[in-house]
């Protein structure tokens, strides 16, 4: 009888083990994809912060990537990696504030996203 019972116990853990490391495995196929965010809007702080409005699932972790500046222009990269939203479609989507850090005055420099698309101010 104690055979059967461990016997039992041991085939549970290995079906709860099997599910557990597929349900692990969706999730970090689904987030180790970064995706660049549609940038929406742009707000200058202060001369050398700026806020920038973007489109992401609504859990998503998002962060600066990297900015370029030149004389001209600003470019930022935006990435963001989303969290497991089943059957959600863009309307599932939130504008998520970024702050980011520059090394110089924005003045009249362009703020472009990491393609070279300007980004609109508010």
């Amino acid at each position: 009888m104690e055979r059967r019972q461990s016997k039992r116990v041991q085939v549970g853990l290995a079906v709860a083990a099997i599910v557990l490391c597929a349900v692990a495995l969706l999730v970090w196929r689904q987030n180790s994809v970064v995706v660049a965010p549609q940038f929406a809007t742009y707000k200058p702080i202060d001369s050398r912060t700026i806020l920038v409005q973007v489109y992401v699932a609504p859990c998503s972790w998002t962060r600066v990537a990297k900015t370029a500046e030149s004389a001209t222009e600003v470019r930022v990269m935006i990435e963001t990696l989303p969290c497991l939203v089943v059957g959600a479609g863009s309307t599932a989507l939130s504008l998520r504030d970024v702050q980011v850090a520059l090394a110089s005055d924005l003045g009249t420099r362009t703020l472009e996203d990491a393609n070279g698309q300007p980004i609109p101010s508010r």
